[in-house]
């Protein structure tokens, strides 16, 4: 019974970092591809182009920052236009993804940036998650929150 035992633990074990792997290498096209519309949002801010933030986010997406809480793409895009930022300079490093199930997709992800929005200084280093869905076959953001980086935080 004991052999049984530690035969099937094994096979569990193995098994599963085999499902792993080939779970990674099965989403690195999508990573990359959520990654890449990530990045071309900041990009957007940056040149003052809303249509990555029209192509990219779900009409009933959510985003959080210092300045509060903006519901919906429309009212998104609409804030963006009528406070135009800034930017002098922005960097966005170390993304990791966690996948919650097949059609969602966590990013996480520090953003460092030189700019201004409304004449306002925005925090030069922040933390972020974007929460990607898919829907109707098209990956979209849902969810975006920034956290500014303060003094003696864990880097």
């Amino acid at each position: 019974m004991r052999k049984l035992l530690v035969v099937a633990v094994g096979f569990l074990t193995f098994g599963t970092l085999g499902f792993s792997q080939t779970s990674k290498g099965k989403n690195s096209a999508v990573e990359q591809n959520l990654t890449s519309s990530e990045k071309q949002m900041w990009e957007g801010w940056k040149n003052k182009d809303v249509s990555p933030f029209k192509q990219n986010l779900t009409d009933d997406s959510v985003m959080i920052d210092q300045t509060g809480i903006v519901q919906g793409k429309d009212k998104a895009v609409d804030n963006l236009t009528k406070m135009p930022c800034d930017v002098t300079s922005y960097s966005v490093g170390d993304i990791k993804v966690d996948w919650i199930d097949k059609d969602t997709a966590l990013l996480t992800y520090k953003a460092d940036a030189d700019a201004t929005c409304g004449g306002q200084k925005v925090p030069p280093s922040v933390y972020a998650s974007s929460l990607w869905v898919k829907k109707s076959g098209k990956w979209q953001a849902a969810f975006h929150q920034e956290t500014a980086v303060g003094p003696g935080s864990a880097q």
